[in-house]
């Protein structure tokens, strides 16, 4: 919805209408191996517990080594039965972070570091992830 109202120096008019919610949001989901992210997937929708499951199964489980540990946060869609499933049949131990608790997270920091990185490029979030080792 566009906005009807603005700020202008006093004595002017706003002109013009700027829709801020025009441009789509890019979702990532990724996993880390270390400090080097082992996959990514970008994603114009937001992420449900049916594109995770998706993810999980033809993404990242085909990558990883035998007998891995996977740990992930609290997110609701990652507590799926069928997600949890997938990765025991794979012949992975899954463990959950506790809540609230984005410092035992080690991925956050590289969200954290891609983000610098494209406010500083001023590239898209499809060159980002081409072009610079993350």
């Amino acid at each position: 919805m566009p906005r009807t109202h603005g700020y202008a120096p006093v004595g002017e008019r706003v002109h013009g209408v700027k829709d801020w919610h025009a441009r789509g949001r890019t979702n990532v989901i990724g996993a880390l191996i270390g400090k080097t992210l082992l996959t990514i997937s970008l994603f114009i929708a937001n992420i449900t517990a049916d594109i995770f499951y998706g993810w999980i199964t033809q993404d990242l489980l085909p990558k990883l080594l035998p007998a891995c540990v996977i740990v992930m946060d609290n997110a609701t869609f990652h507590k799926r039965q069928d997600i949890q499933t997938a990765i025991a049949n794979a012949g992975h131990t899954l463990e959950y972070l506790p809540p609230y608790s984005p410092d035992l997270n080690d991925i956050e920091p590289k969200w954290a570091q891609a983000k610098a990185i494209r406010k500083r490029e001023g590239c898209s979030i499809e060159q980002l992830f081409a072009v610079y080792e993350i």
